[in-house]
């Protein structure tokens, strides 16, 4: 049975963002289901608990074990999940792995310089300002990764005029060092790709597959 793969968009954007991840994963010979979800209309904790839940048990209860790939907010969504889930005693099952792609771990300088603007808060709704670098920041309170094997992809290019408010390498929304912020995690990798297009990338897309496959981005030696 091929093993399952649940894809979880960013903010702001659509399940249509991850068609052509999921379209490789399928003949890679993963079953991907992509999950579009309510992302600009619920805080942080209501879409764990209302979307990636859910949808998490429903897999479990036909598979054995559990794979994601997400985009931004939608790694903060898994790592929450399988938190919570590690904390409460029932870790996900063994061999379950995540690629999150771009996920501000740390928070985001960007949410930070707009998460209390109007036009952008009414936009993009209550998780923008949950997604900053300060004392709110959900994703910096959740401490190390746990409950899931998990690896990320930050990107190092950028498309956006936000450069000034960052101290080093980003993809023009997060920074390579809030990507990799964690302890616990399995595997990091870097790539020149920008936040909002990374998940089309084919470079992207082979590295997703081989760490679900392997649990690491680089090729075994001799491969």
């Amino acid at each position: 049975m091929p093993a399952p793969v649940l894809l979880f968009h960013g903010l702001g954007r659509t399940g249509l963002s991850m068609l052509p991840m999921a379209r490789a994963l399928r003949r890679a010979g993963f079953e991907p289901h992509v999950v579009d979800y309510p992302s600009r209309k619920h805080a942080i904790g209501a879409l764990v608990d209302d979307v990636v839940a859910p949808r998490v048990e429903a897999v479990l209860a036909t598979a054995d074990r559990v794979h994601f790939v997400t985009h931004s907010l939608g790694g903060v969504l898994v790592r929450a999940f399988a938190a919570g889930r590690a904390d409460a005693g029932r870790p996900l099952p063994d061999g379950s792995r995540a690629v999150m792609l771009a996920p501000p771990h740390a928070g985001s300088e960007v949410a930070d310089a707009l998460g209390d603007r109007l036009p952008f808060r009414t936009t993009l709704g209550p998780a923008l300002s949950e997604l900053g670098t300060g004392d709110a920041s959900v994703p910096a309170a959740l401490g190390p990764v746990r409950g899931v094997e998990a690896g990320v992809i930050a990107g190092t290019r950028a498309l956006v005029p936000f450069g000034r408010l960052f101290g080093g390498p980003h993809d023009g929304l997060v920074s390579v060092a809030s990507a990799h912020a964690p302890d616990g995690l399995a595997d990091r990798a870097v790539v020149p790709k920008t936040h909002a297009l990374m998940m089309m990338s084919p470079l992207v897309i082979g590295l997703t597959i081989r760490f679900l496959e392997t649990g690491r981005f680089a090729a075994p030696s001799g491969a």
